[in-house]
């Protein structure tokens, strides 16, 4: 062992000397030293740099992978923070038809938002006019087109032909003024004149629906929104937050329609009365709205404000729900109600009138009590107090998918503690309306105008603009050339297509349990579209749920005339007349319903073979 010891020290010290050193005795230490120096540390910048790359790398790796797999982002086609933070733009870079660069509505936001393009750069001439809000605002049934923002697309440049006019529709489908306030965020990048804002009834829709995710802080939903761009977010998801089969049913049997208007919202069944939530949800959509006003002045924007109006005499509430009281007062409540209904179905209104007031006494905060009241008050031709009946059963409604009282209110406070322009389309509609109630005369459902509500807004619109000095009205404005424009939009109209929109519109108020109001829906879009099977179809499945059997039997065989292959039409039809003992009839379409379900749902098919069978033909 010495011997080695020894052979390594000697190799050591024949280590040929480095250039410009000094051999000589005792050297050979001072070279050992050198020989053992360890290498010097790399600075900590360094390995954080190589330890982002490799992460980098090794995440860029898993993105290409499931990028073969055929995965794509869910940003792509859904939005999961959809208008909760701004690093989710609305509207993206594009190229025009003719080659010019624009702005257009993102690919993931079409669901929600009408298509729309605008140049990106502004020409000097050019009144940028941004209308922003939620449904009503974004044409629902129908679309653009025939929204106020359309009216004001086609108005304006007749009005005031001395500048150039863009109105841009930035509505969005279930939008509340929270979501409304960080989309205005993006738009103030893109030189805007002017905003319209209508807002108002989606307050507490968006509550129920997105209360946790608006109560994240920002900058988690600002990450959520990044990772929501990546193919890794969206498989994780995938596998982690699988839907329940309920779900999965309820996804199919509702369809996109519903799934949109309401924005995935958990349903009327789940809201309940909170008072104290009202209270926030107000003073939140105050706060909103003068936030928008500030941000708009900053960006030397104009804006005017919209008060929202909403149908009363032909929109009955969402929801009821009773006091606590005991089963006793319960029971009794219950029985005056139901007679008071009945009293007011057979036309015997003064007796249905005492009935209900009786009612409301034990309970005067069940909005379909104060509902009924209404229409027998109207019936009567107390028109005054009918009208405040209504708007009681709109305020006690549990889900309140129609802006409260006190929101036309607020609208009028912001604009004028913030001196701006405001339009009262409530009380405009108010002076339109039959009796000065709001009915299915200028609205379609709950809140959405009829095209002549909007064309209303719109001309509203630019009379408050004349006023504010914005729009210049040229000697020629006036009927003649406001009809001219008005043939113009509707000779453009698709019967078809806006028979389909009311059939859709029609099956959502069917799921909210509003099943009269679904039939005169579906009936309008049964006339508008008599060539179409499916909304024949869908008109028939209406009037049949609303025991309208002779209209049900004939809407069936029209779907049938025209499809023959619709199985629920079918079947539907042969119950109505197996019912009414036309077994002959009945036994013909059971046996057609059993044809073409052929293997599938067997459950159903075999209920279909009983009821053929106990015909015994």
């Amino acid at each position: 062992m010495a011997k080695k010891r020894s052979k390594a020290r000697s190799i050591v010290r024949r280590d040929p000397p480095k250039p410009g050193s000094v051999s000589k005795q005792g050297a050979p230490a001072k070279r050992a030293k050198v020989s053992r120096r360890e290498p010097s540390e790399l600075p900590l910048w360094k390995k954080l740099l190589f330890s982002l790359l490799a992460v980098g790398l090794f995440f860029g790796a898993i993105e290409l992978g499931l990028a073969a797999l055929g995965i794509e982002p869910v940003l792509y086609d859904d939005d999961p923070y959809v208008g909760f933070s701004s690093l989710v733009p609305h509207f993206v870079p594009g190229t025009s038809t003719d080659g010019n660069s624009v702005l257009t509505t993102a690919q993931n936001k079409l669901r929600l938002f009408n298509a729309q393009s605008f140049a990106q750069h502004k020409s000097n001439n050019t009144v940028r006019v941004f209308c922003l809000g939620g449904s009503t605002t974004y044409g629902r049934p129908y679309g653009d087109a025939t929204s106020f923002c359309g009216w004001l697309r086609e108005l304006l440049p007749v009005a005031d032909p001395s500048r150039q006019w863009e109105v841009v529709n930035a509505g969005g489908i279930s939008y509340a003024s929270y979501r409304v306030a960080l989309l205005m965020e993006e738009l103030l990048a893109h030189q805007p004149d002017l905003f319209v804002i209508y807002t108002g009834h989606n307050e507490f829709l968006e509550q129920r629906t997105y209360g946790n995710l608006i109560a994240y802080p920002r900058a988690v939903r600002g990450l959520g929104a990044l990772a929501s761009r990546t193919r890794l977010f969206t498989a994780a998801r995938q596998a982690l937050f699988k839907p329940t089969e309920a779900q999965a049913e309820t996804a199919t049997t509702l369809g996109d329609d519903v799934r949109t208007l309401l924005d995935a919202s958990i349903g009327p069944s789940e809201y309940h009365r909170d008072d104290a939530l009202h209270e926030q949800v107000l003073r939140h959509f105050q706060f909103s709205l003068t936030r928008m006003v500030d941000m708009a002045r900053s960006a030397d924007a104009e804006v005017v404000l919209v008060t929202p109006a909403s149908n009363l005499r032909h929109c009955s509430p969402f929801k009821s729900e009773n006091l606590a009281m005991d089963p006793a007062e319960l029971k009794r409540w219950q029985a005056l109600y139901d007679q008071a209904e009945e009293a007011e179905r057979t036309g015997r209104a003064d007796e249905a009138l005492g009935l209900i007031e009786a009612a409301l006494a034990i309970d005067d905060r069940h909005a379909h009590s104060h509902y009924l009241q209404g229409r027998v008050l109207d019936a009567l031709g107390r028109s005054a107090e009918a009208k405040a009946a209504f708007e009681r059963a709109r305020d006690e409604d549990v889900c309140p998918l129609r802006a409260l009282g006190p929101v036309p209110g607020i609208v009028a406070d912001v604009a004028e503690q913030r001196s701006v322009p405001w339009v009262d389309f409530a009380r405009l509609i108010d002076a339109r309306s039959h009796e000065g109630i709001p009915g299915e005369d200028l609205f379609l459902d709950h809140v959405h105008p009829t095209i002549e509500g909007h064309r209303l807004l719109a001309l509203e619109l630019i009379e408050t603009l004349s006023r504010e000095g914005l729009v210049q009205l040229t000697a020629s404005w006036g009927d003649v050339a406001i009809e001219r424009v008005a043939a113009q939009i509707h000779g453009r109209l698709d019967p078809e297509a806006h028979g389909l929109a009311l059939s859709q519109l029609s099956r959502v108020l069917g799921w909210a349990g509003k099943l009269e109001e679904a039939r005169k829906l579906s009936l309008q879009a049964a006339e508008l579209a008599p060539n179409l099977a499916a909304i024949q179809h869908q008109a028939a499945l209406s009037a049949h749920l609303t025991d309208h059997i002779p209209e049900a039997i004939m809407l069936y065989r029209r779907a049938l005339e025209l499809d023959p292959s619709i199985a629920t039409a079918h079947s539907n039809l042969a119950v109505i007349l197996d019912e009414a003992d036309r077994d002959q009839e009945a036994a013909i379409h059971y046996r057609q319903a059993i044809s073409l379900l052929g293997d599938k749902n067997a459950a159903y098919r075999e209920r279909l073979q009983e009821a053929l069978a106990k015909l015994e033909i």
